[in-house]
């Protein structure tokens, strides 16, 4: 089994440090040992944070983040005068989840130092160097650190600190969850000095010694060192880069391939000692030691699976027994080749000697040279042939062997395939089993709320539908709700929590957008085209004098209008200089499909399509219509605004709730297959 973790952090929505080493497949024991409580704030005072005329605001922690979001929001469903916004000023945070908290809520890019996510690090900023005669605004909770406000001071700025949340001890349940601690955990996880110096001074004597023999996960700074001081040893701090989720999930992923690499190595070595020790004892054996090892092999002779033959292996025979009856055909096809072309010579080289025979009968002494020269002829010929007929012998036998090769390697992929495919079919048919027994016993009711928080997650994720997944979340705590509400409280306290974070989230009112969009339609029939673009009327001709005085102006005027009329000479640059009453028609037709494109896109929340709609639609006003004209600015301009606005809810992607669940499913299918 996987070692436990323990999380010494306060109670958050959808942790993502516990979800990261819950997907991991870790045991996760979080405890809080401080609750974080919000401050009552005067109207008067949360109005002057957020209209106050500031060069920059600080933002420490994620929870400051999130309640000065709620007294923001407290704040404008109560009033009937204003509403309040996030303050208008460049947003600082001390690290990158902070930011990511940070940045949905007001709207605004957010500023982290790059590597070390502290105080010190965050003021080494070239922001924060030039600092005199400005206001800077610092969001925290009560009795934090005082570098960030003392610096700034120092460096001639003036500086409001808003804080707006305690933290008050929570150490009531340590004694009750000490056993099982010391029982299940072997890393222990912390990211505050004010915490880990809470936790551990609250400890009892015998689980302080416990939790100085632990490996201890912390940031790189005043955490190890505080360790270090409370007497753990430096070789069981490991150093985070930073307090991220990441970064401590990563050095914790270290840990544990060093633990079982060693681990390995030690089993190893423990292995290979037991082998000389039964060798040793093996050459003496008493009659006691003889009667343990043979029932000690009778015991492991029962334990031995029986073994048959498959279909698979069956199949593996049929093939290679093909290959030996195929080999087999051929080789004594050959053979018979060989012994024809024996016989063959054997016949040839008979003829040749009856016919020298016969030769040395009739003409013993007139013509030796013509029968020497005929036998060579002869003999050269067979030796052609002979090798000719050895060459296609071997060609033949090369390619039966390329076959049978074809054909061995075809039957092993074949064989390979059906195996693979069987594995996988008996996996996905385990499954299935483990499935239907988990479903099928009393543990039913966990599968079907597995089953309503992952279709929540999805509604959130990709249908952005928050009604639905809130409603999937509550049918989930009603069921567990319904059936053990004891055994299940963590759970249920969890979805709860996740249906405050879901209600607690920014929405988006794309409904609004839309009709912004809707009624800038008709609005663009009255947009004046630019001069360039602009049809253009012919000038009246000049009245022409009737009388006979004149002839020679009336002529010269006559022929320059001809002029004009007949010859026009004028740029084409892919769109003419002119356009005509079509074309214009034409060019709004185009803009006014347009605004429904990004009607539709910002409906959709398909953000990337709505941006690029509306940024086609202001390149086309200001390169057709009079950019001048305080109807195209004013169009020009909400556009802009609806551009900026987003029409994609940053909803989360997993919940915890849906971590525990899985979890508890593992551990009950875990403990059907042990039984």
């Amino acid at each position: 089994m996987r070692p436990g973790v323990l999380l010494i952090r306060p109670d958050q929505h959808s942790d993502p440090l516990e979800l990261a080493l819950r997907d991991l497949g870790y045991p996760v024991y979080q405890h809080a040992v401080v609750t974080i409580q919000p401050l009552p704030i005067a109207d008067e005072v949360l109005k002057h944070w957020c209209e106050g005329d500031w060069q920059g605001v600080i933002v420490i922690s994620p929870n400051a983040a999130r309640i000065f979001a709620k007294q923001i929001s407290k704040f404008n469903q109560a009033s009937d005068t204003g509403q309040l916004s996030w303050p208008k000023s460049n947003y600082y945070a001390v690290g990158e989840g902070t930011a990511e908290t940070l940045k949905p809520l007001c709207q605004q890019p957010i500023t982290y130092p790059a590597s070390q996510y502290t105080s010190e690090a965050l003021l080494t900023l070239s922001e924060f160097a030039e600092v005199s005669q400005q206001n800077w605004l610092i969001i925290t909770g009560k009795n934090g650190r005082e570098l960030l406000p003392s610096t700034l001071h120092k460096r001639g700025a003036t500086v409001t600190v808003a804080e707006i949340y305690e933290r008050q001890p929570s150490i009531e349940s340590l004694p009750a969850a000490e056993p099982e601690w010391q029982e299940n955990v072997q890393c222990i996880m912390v990211s505050s000095v004010e915490q880990l110096q809470l936790f551990y001074n609250n400890l009892s004597g015998q689980a302080q010694q416990w939790a100085l023999q632990q490996v201890w996960v912390v940031p790189t700074g005043r955490v190890a060192d505080k360790l270090q001081e409370l007497g753990v040893a430096n070789a069981r701090i490991h150093r985070a880069e930073n307090a991220t989720p990441a970064a401590l999930t990563h050095c914790f992923q270290l840990i544990r391939e060093s633990q079982f690499m060693s681990e390995q190595k030690h089993t190893e070595e423990n292995e290979q000692q037991p082998n000389v020790d039964t060798s040793a004892a093996s050459k003496s054996p008493t009659p006691g030691k003889k009667e343990a090892a043979k029932q000690k092999s009778s015991k492991t002779a029962r334990r031995e699976p029986k073994t048959g033959l498959g279909w698979f292996a069956k199949f593996m025979f049929l093939i290679i027994f093909l290959c030996v009856v195929v080999l087999s055909v051929g080789g004594y096809w050959l053979w018979q080749q060989q012994e024809k072309i024996a016989a063959d010579t054997a016949t040839q080289l008979t003829a040749v000697q009856d016919r020298l025979a016969q030769a040395q009968t009739d003409q013993p002494i007139f013509q030796p040279e013509q029968l020497q020269q005929e036998l060579t002829n002869m003999r050269e010929s067979i030796q052609r042939e002979m090798d000719n007929q050895f060459a296609r012998e071997r060609q033949a036998r090369e390619r039966g062997l390329e076959r049978v090769d074809a054909l061995r390697e075809d039957a092993i992929a074949s064989l390979q395939v059906a195996t693979d495919q069987n594995s996988r079919q008996l996996t996905r048919l385990n499954e299935q089993v483990r499935t239907t027994d988990v479903r099928q016993s009393s543990h039913w009711h966990l599968l079907e709320a597995f089953d309503f928080v992952s279709a929540a997650v999805h509604r959130l994720s990709f249908d952005y539908n928050r009604a639905s997944a809130t409603k999937l979340l509550e049918q989930a705590r009603d069921l567990l709700t319904e059936q053990n509400p004891t055994e299940y409280q963590q759970i249920i306290r969890q979805i709860n929590s996740d249906l405050e974070m879901i209600a607690e989230l920014p929405e988006i009112n794309t409904q609004a957008i839309a009709l912004r969009l809707l009624r800038m339609q008709p609005h663009v029939r009255t947009l004046p085209f630019a001069a360039d673009f602009r049809g253009t009327s012919t000038p009246e001709a000049e009245e022409i004098d009737t009388s006979i005085k004149n002839w020679r102006a009336n002529l010269a005027s006559a022929w320059e209008s001809f002029s004009e009329d007949l010859i026009k000479v004028q740029r084409h640059d892919g769109v003419p200089m002119r356009l005509d009453h079509d074309q214009q028609a034409l060019l709004m037709s185009r803009v006014e499909l347009q605004l429904q494109i990004a009607q539709q896109a910002a409906l959709n929340h398909h953000g990337e399509y709505y941006r690029n709609t509306l940024r086609d639609i202001i390149d086309m006003l200001e390169r057709f219509f009079a950019a001048e004209h305080r109807d195209v600015v004013q169009m020009i301009a909400e556009l802009d605004a609806l551009q900026a606005l987003s029409v994609e809810p940053d909803y989360p992607t997993s919940l915890l709730s849906r971590a525990m669940l899985r979890d508890r499913i593992d551990e009950i299918r875990h403990n059907s297959q042990g039984e």
